[in-house]
């Protein structure tokens, strides 16, 4: 049976009033009791879970008996009459202003609040779901909605962005958000299952996936750099010298275009060792402070680049961040850089966030290792590192297989492969005695004694 209870709890003081530890001799045993109310007991709910009602007792009490009231109409399946009557876009202003604080989420883990476009995302996302869906009220959701959310989700799959067609991955956020709403509606109108949309089945975003960038490689970077930085057009607020610089840092920070909007020439410590460029926490996608280190080469570019801009003002401005594969397509044709590369694996993009693939492809062709990659890309999971962000180059798969030992007289052998250590010394001094003799006099090479 559900009732009103208060939260009390013993301290410690001493005679001036101060909290101690307990034991502390002269201390005296305080309960305190709070001016909350809570209620006990409610149906569905666990038997010693305590939920904050009111501090007024009379209001509280109120509040008890609504909740059991709407608790057990939802164990009897009768639907609250007042909830049902109210649009879900309605619902849909309150969750948004739920979603904005971090609530409505599943699970129990510890979480931040999301940035402001997080949240316009995910309710846009829900809220094309209800409509492409036509579920206006509460009493909508139910086993029907069910197949209606998984052919609307289906039926955009792979059809043109002119069409309203989404990627496998776009849909699976739909669904993510769509199931996310609708369990934060449970517990607020009865009868809206919480579940409804769990056992719809997922789309497999990595084997359906539309748009798969690929590296540009170093001798594609050094070229588009160059036709940049000799383009005498303007593109969205941005010289061909300044979008070179842009390119180029891009690639050696492997910072996303949203990042390097927000640059300050300040953030630039070139005279460090190493030199390093600095993101402040609100601007980075993770929200965590980024650090990342310049190759030398770059900061010394950079040094020339930034001599006597004004502090407080972003080093790359205009309207490029809103389009940045646009900006970058530009430049990829000028210099004769395909956009757009058929393989035997589908299609693959160069577009902007492309550079920062190339950043960790780069690197781990240069044998950087994992946690350091990880590191560089700022990842919490170096699976998304190596699955994702880095591809292998063809070159260094064939240098990989051949060092494989063939077995069998009909594979390639080494030669060198049998000679011990002391016969393969012998055949190193034998060559450099001939280089000796076919370059004439000079210092003489003489071969170590035995004792040696």
């Amino acid at each position: 049976m559900a009732y009103l209870t208060r939260a009390s709890k013993v301290v410690y003081q001493n005679a001036e009033g101060q909290r101690v530890p307990k034991g502390t001799p002269g201390a005296v045993r305080v309960k305190t009791v709070s001016k909350m109310w809570y209620g006990r007991g409610i149906p569905g709910q666990p038997p010693k879970k305590r939920v904050p009602l009111a501090t007024d007792k009379t209001a509280a009490r109120r509040m008890l008996a609504d909740m059991v009231r709407r608790a057990e109409q939802g164990q009897a399946g009768v639907p609250d009459r007042d909830a049902t009557r109210k649009p879900l876009v309605e619902y849909l202003i309150e969750f948004e202003a739920d979603v904005a604080v971090g609530l409505g989420a599943k699970g129990g883990r510890k979480r931040s609040a999301p940035d402001g476009e997080q949240v316009k995302l995910t309710v846009a996302r829900v809220r094309a779901v209800l409509t492409g869906c036509a579920l206006e009220m509460p009493g909508d959701l139910n086993a029907d909605a069910a197949g209606k959310v998984a052919r609307y989700l289906k039926g955009r799959v792979g059809k043109p962005k002119k069409e309203n067609g989404v990627s496998a991955q776009t849909a699976e956020f739909h669904l993510a958000a769509a199931r996310r709403f609708v369990r934060w509606l449970a517990r607020k109108v009865s009868g809206v299952p919480a579940d409804l949309f769990d056992p719809l089945p997922g789309f497999n975003a990595k084997s359906e996936r539309e748009h798969v960038r690929r590296e540009v490689s170093p001798e594609e970077l050094a070229r588009l750099i160059d036709t940049a930085r000799a383009s005498t057009r303007i593109i969205r607020g941005l010289t061909g010298p300044d979008r070179a610089m842009l390119y180029l840092v891009a690639f050696a920070t492997g910072y996303r275009a949203g990042e390097l909007s927000e640059l300050l020439p300040e953030w630039f410590n070139l005279d460090a060792e190493p030199p390093v460029v600095t993101i402040p926490a609100k601007f980075t996608k993770n929200k965590k402070p980024a650090r990342q280190p310049l190759p030398r080469g770059v900061a010394e570019q950079l040094d020339t680049y930034l001599s006597g801009r004004p502090e407080g003002k972003p080093v790359w401005p205009g309207t490029w961040v809103e389009k940045p594969a646009k900006v970058l397509r530009v430049d990829l044709a000028a210099a004769g850089i395909p956009y757009k590369l058929e393989t035997a694996d589908g299609p693959r993009y160069a577009d902007f966030h492309a550079l920062r693939h190339s950043y960790l492809s780069a690197l781990a062709a240069a044998g950087v290792g994992v946690k350091e990659l990880q590191e560089l890309a700022r990842h919490s999971d170096p699976r998304l590192t190596l699955g994702v962000y880095t591809h292998a180059r063809p070159a260094a798969l064939g240098e990989s297989v051949d060092r494989l030992t063939i077995p069998g007289k009909g594979g390639t052998v080494n030669p060198l492969g049998e000679l011990s250590r002391a016969e393969l010394e012998g055949v190193v001094w034998g060559l450099l005695g001939v280089v000796a003799t076919l370059t004439g006099p000079g210092c003489p090479l003489d071969a170590p004694s035995a004792k040696s």
